[in-house]
């Protein structure tokens, strides 16, 4: 009998240790090489620009960490994960595509590269072979950058469920780390990891991609707040923490001064509701204690951005008067109006620069470029022409498809789901004004989120395998 409740008790104790999230022993190779990807990320990937030292570290251990995960990849990873898999494969292709030299005749009917062809009749260079990408060295860039997203994907899709819930605490963590390097770099510590920099930037060179980054966490905190029960003693002790975190966060994004980071991090908190959300055999809904919850939080959100604002002249509203003087919408005034000159192939992916300043308006021209068109959907249309709208369209239905599914996935895995949809639809927000994703930290936590998002139940696994 003793020896009896021993074994029961030893067992309780196996089983409590093994929901352990952050028990290294617990975890598997492919949750130890991502978090260790993942770490190196945020620690070397804060910028889009290519002619870092960094890259020279990132990229190839990125390659590696995707090699690794080849190893162990199976046709149950693939059927869990297609959709993400699929939009991904189909972005290096097209990318790749971008690549390949054609013949002269067939080059020169692509719209929009008259003036490659005149400077090539002044140089005595007709008839050789050229890829669509007007710009070879950025379209090679931009496939190598996706070596971060490819690896984080291939790693994730690979994780159990307690092993997404790990993921979950740990980019959590690296994005607290962010925000509260920002703080130190407001409040005057010279702290800066690039040599182009925004203030309160954190991890990132460029302050509304920190601003993303800390709307984004909005869901991820409400997702561990919600999964703990099930895999810790301590659920308590991490809603306190949870709850803490969520309150930091409003004079977080503040700090940064990114007017775009107030209108996202509204969204986002906005889209806490969703995460009660749960569309059950009886049809449920909303819970009357999920909508007093969110209403309780929107409240507290108000609270604290007014306390940040009228107590610490906030820098993010002091330059909303500035709005008019911005400069995005003129540059998005004049890609619209040469990009028709384009279509339907493009310019080639990660070509915009050069391509902007062969149209550049007069009255735009200073010292310094623009670097990126701060309108990844627009520069979508411009770089990657209509099969990059319709890769795109295609990842917005299965975002929408993912969205639905979600509703209806009960316990962590449900949690995780509404996460990652809610973290994908904040990054595709911020997109519209800037670009996050295209920082190593942005892509990588939108492969994350697309794990989360596809998250199959630990019951529909068992019966798949």
């Amino acid at each position: 009998m003793a020896a009896g409740l021993m074994a029961v008790s030893r067992n309780k104790s196996q089983s409590l240790h093994t929901y352990s999230i952050f028990n290294p022993r617990d975890w598997s190779r492919q949750l130890i090489v991502l978090a260790a990807l993942i770490a190196i990320v945020f620690v070397t990937g804060g910028t889009s620009r290519y002619d870092t030292p960094h890259v020279m570290l990132l990229r190839p251990l990125a390659i590696a960490a995707a090699g690794f995960a080849l190893f162990s990849f199976n046709a149950d990873h693939w059927r869990a994960f297609r959709p993400p898999i699929i939009i991904l494969g189909c972005a290096i292709l097209l990318t790749a595509l971008h690549l390949v030299p054609l013949p002269p005749d067939v080059w020169r009917s692509l719209p929009g590269r008259e003036i490659i062809e005149q400077v090539d009749g002044f140089a005595g260079l007709e008839g050789i072979w050229r890829p669509l990408s007007m710009f070879p060295e950025g379209t090679q860039n931009a496939l190598y950058s996706l070596s971060v997203p490819a690896a984080a994907l291939l790693l994730g899709v690979q994780l159990d469920e307690r092993d997404r819930v790990r993921l979950l605490a740990l980019v959590t963590v690296m994005c607290m780390a962010s925000g509260l390097v920002g703080v130190a770099q407001a409040a005057g510590v010279d702290l800066r990891f690039y040599r182009v920099s925004s203030e309160s930037a954190g991890l990132f060179a460029n302050r509304n991609h920190q601003a993303a980054m800390l709307a984004a966490m909005f869901p991820m905190l409400a997702a561990i707040a919600l999964c703990a029960p099930a895999y810790t003693r301590q659920a308590r002790s991490v809603r306190l923490v949870v709850a803490a975190g969520m309150a930091a966060l409003v004079p977080l994004i503040l700090v940064t001064g990114s007017r775009m980071g107030l209108v996202v991090g509204a969204v986002s908190f906005a889209c806490l509701a969703f995460m009660r959300f749960s569309r059950r055999e009886g049809g449920e809904g909303f819970a009357l204690r999920g909508l007093m919850q969110a209403a309780a939080g929107v409240l507290i959100a108000a609270g604290m951005a007014a306390a940040t604002v009228f107590l610490a002249r906030d820098e993010a509203v002091d330059r909303m008067d500035g709005v008019g003087e911005e400069l995005r919408w003129p540059v998005w005034q004049s890609v619209i109006e040469f990009l028709p000159q384009y279509m339907p192939w493009g310019s080639g992916v990660g070509t915009f620069v050069p391509v902007y300043q062969i149209h550049e308006p007069a009255g735009l021209l200073m010292p310094s470029y623009f670097n990126q068109a701060h309108n990844d959907w627009l520069d979508i249309v411009l770089t990657a022409g209509l099969p990059g709208v319709i890769l795109a369209g295609a990842a917005l239905v299965m975002w929408a498809a993912a969205a639905r599914s979600a509703l209806s996935e009960l316990g962590a895995a449900g949690h995780l789901r509404r996460c990652g949809v809610i973290v994908i639809l904040v990054l595709a927000f911020a997109s519209a004004s800037d670009y996050p994703l295209r920082t190593p930290i942005g892509s990588a936590l939108l492969a994350v989120a697309a794990v989360w998002a596809w998250s199959p139940s630990s019951r529909r696994m068992q019966k798949e395998g």
